[in-house]
């Protein structure tokens, strides 16, 4: 219990310290920039792994392809699943239900759109995101010999974007993921984005 004030204080001073290296690292005041402004075609090749939640329901999603620096778009081909049997009820007829151990996984098209308004000297950059998944989706069902809910889908969304480094961003929003009946379809988005290839040097 001695040690607990101290130790309070010295984390204290660890965070303040980080606080203004940061600050000093970013050696200017926000500039506004205009968010619909493109550079040049800066082409990389990037991976992202994110995931999607709510209450209810929570999936992995990974992803690789192209993620373009210059007018901040990304295309990329992306697999989504649920890494465990979650137990869903599917209705057969009125008032006649199955208890069912479902898995899901979905294969889909990327695409994406940044909008920064905000860029600091050491070129982080914050902003807005619009994102469309394009993607097949079906459902493994545990006792079933055939897959069910199978189908083609468009899943939209948006949300906060932040490029935080030179070669790697993270993305916070809403995403509707309504191809699964069984679950709610309102989600939470978090997603991770690196990207790699030769430094720009213009």
């Amino acid at each position: 219990m001695l040690l607990k004030k101290p130790f309070r204080i010295i984390v204290c001073v660890l965070i303040l310290t980080q606080l203004i290296e940061n600050a000093n690292h970013l050696k200017a005041q926000p500039i506004v920039t205009n968010p619909l402004s493109g550079s040049y075609f800066q082409p990389k090749f990037g991976i992202n792994a994110a995931t999607f939640f709510n209450h209810e329901d929570f999936l992995l999603d990974f992803g690789i392809g192209l993620e373009e620096l210059g007018y901040d778009f990304s295309a990329t081909f992306n697999g989504s699943f649920r890494p465990y049997y979650k137990t869903v009820f599917i209705e057969q007829s009125q008032n006649l239900y199955w208890q069912i151990e479902e898995k899901v996984v979905q294969f889909s098209l990327d695409l994406e759109k940044r909008f920064y308004f905000l860029e600091f000297m050491n070129r982080n950059k914050f902003g807005l995101y619009a994102h469309l998944k394009v993607g097949f989706f079906y459902g493994t069902y545990k006792g079933l010999s055939e897959n069910r809910n199978q189908h083609f889908g468009i899943t939209p969304s948006g949300g906060l974007s932040w490029q935080f480094a030179s070669n790697a961003r993270i993305s916070a929003g809403y995403l509707y993921f309504n191809q699964n009946p069984y679950a709610n379809p309102h989600t939470f988005n978090l997603k991770l984005s690196l990207y790699f290839g030769s430094e720009d040097t213009q």
